[in-house]
């Protein structure tokens, strides 16, 4: 036992400062050889305390002097941080039933298709290189080059039905109203653009049939018109609001997969796939909001984000899943200079909200944020899981980053960043009373459960 007493006072020099380390069994924040000391006390006294089992073996032996030893010579014992699985999950969720409002004097009255009875029913048909229109009237008038179709109408309450599939064709619309857009086992691909692009400013309401399977996809180079916008595969001026039983796969290797310069409302009951290799799975300017549905998302381009939103996000329902995988890159900004900007699964330029559903994030890039918010992030009900497993380059990957407040009052709340933050809050971080787990490690893992 002496010679063990000289082993360890021969590392009285050597000493790590740490908080709360392993191996700082005396409480004082570092690992020396005091700590060394109180281990040989217990052996020699036989008191069976097991605050100062070092390997957690159960016992008090000289292999807890050594893993101390160990740890002034080597440094700290950092444990592996062992993240949630994150994948795509195309299974089913069952989702309590849709209400919604019908009076009319009600702001979201609007945002449901079935609160509009649509007089007018057009099929459109795409048959390889070639399309039909049927059913239009003198309000409503086609345009047809190959398997390009423009539909240019003044009517009201127009429903049109979608079907085929062509490899060089698209459908674009100049309208004065809304309209609703029912896809019905449409497989479109626009080498030179958006699959389909809506160039009025009122709702586009997207259905997907049940049972139909729908795709589209976009070319690496757009041909733009002077004076309008196309920024991804499906396009619309005003905006977009997605329904129907239906699965809608959507390919962007030019842009973005869903684009509107309004807003983006995905109902329950919807089936997405979104993968770009080329920008943002959803890009929305005024708010998106996820009611419900299954959404899936594979985004590999460089800085680009799985949700990106100018302003709100709302996340009330459903089961999304967002996987990137693409690293930083340099944009100008708004002064001409040049910025880096990383991958994340939900930016939003103003406050993120969820009071439900499940949202899966994982970025598995350098420099990536799993969620990136501006203003508060008000998490109060359903299930966040982030993961990020990417390193720094430019800067350090963060699980959650608000650049204001964050606000945790409900659900499940999960994290983690072994290489970075999983949270960084530049305003104040409130979490409610009433959770079950509050647990922050080291700023690798933080979990709040209620």
């Amino acid at each position: 036992m002496k010679k063990l007493l000289l082993l360890a006072l021969s590392f009285v020099a050597i000493a790590f400062q740490a908080s709360a380390l392993t191996g700082d069994v005396n409480n004082d924040g570092e690992v020396t050889v005091s700590d060394v000391n109180v281990v040989i006390s217990a052996i020699v006294n036989n008191t069976g305390d097991l605050s100062v089992d070092v390997n957690k073996d159960g016992e008090i032996t000289v292999s807890d002097v050594n893993a101390i030893i160990e740890i002034i010579v080597h440094g700290p014992i950092i444990e592996e941080v062992v993240p949630k699985e994150i994948e795509l999950d195309f299974s089913e969720l069952i989702e309590p039933k849709e209400t919604f409002t019908d009076d009319e004097d009600d702001p979201d009255f609007g945002d449901y298709v079935e609160n509009t009875t649509w007089s007018t029913t057009v099929r459109i048909a795409f048959d390889g290189e070639t399309a039909t229109v049927t059913g239009n009237s003198s309000s409503i008038i086609p345009t047809i080059d190959g398997a390009h179709v423009t539909i240019t109408s003044a009517a009201k309450r127009v429903r049109y039905i979608v079907t085929g599939t062509t490899t060089n064709g698209s459908l674009k619309f100049y309208s004065d109203k809304k309209f609703q857009l029912q896809l019905d086992g449409v497989d479109i691909t626009n080498p030179h653009g958006a699959a389909i692009n809506n160039q009025c400013g009122k709702s586009l309401y997207v259905v997907s049939n049940e049972g139909t399977v729908n795709t589209l996809r976009d070319g690496e180079n757009y041909n733009m018109v002077d004076g309008e916008d196309q920024k991804g595969a499906l396009f619309s001026e005003g905006q977009i609001l997605v329904s129907g039983k239906g699965t809608l796969n959507i390919y962007s290797v030019g842009k973005h997969c869903m684009a509107s310069d309004d807003y983006i409302f995905v109902r329950p009951g919807s089936k997405l796939y979104l993968n770009s290799t080329s920008g943002h799975g959803i890009k929305a300017k005024d708010y998106v909001h996820i009611k419900g549905g299954v959404i899936n998302m594979e985004i590999t381009a460089d800085g680009a984000k799985g949700i990106n939103c100018d302003s709100l996000v709302y996340i009330t329902g459903g089961r999304t899943t967002i996987i990137t995988s693409g690293t930083s890159k340099l944009e100008t900004d708004s002064v001409g200079e040049l910025v880096s900007t990383g991958c994340a699964g939900v930016k939003a330029d103003y406050n993120i909200t969820m009071t439900g559903g499940i949202l899966n994030v994982k970025c598995t890039g350098d420099d990536a944020k799993g969620i990136n918010v501006a203003q508060p992030f008000r998490f109060e009900g359903g299930e966040l899981n982030v993961v990020l497993t990417g390193k720094e380059v430019s800067v350090a990957p963060k699980g959650v980053k608000c650049d204001s407040d964050c606000i945790v009052s409900g659900g499940s709340f999960y994290s983690c960043a072994p290489n970075g933050r999983a949270l960084d809050v530049d305003g104040e971080l409130t979490v409610a009373d009433g959770y079950t787990t509050y647990n922050h490690d080291d700023d690798r893992i933080v979990e709040i459960y209620y």
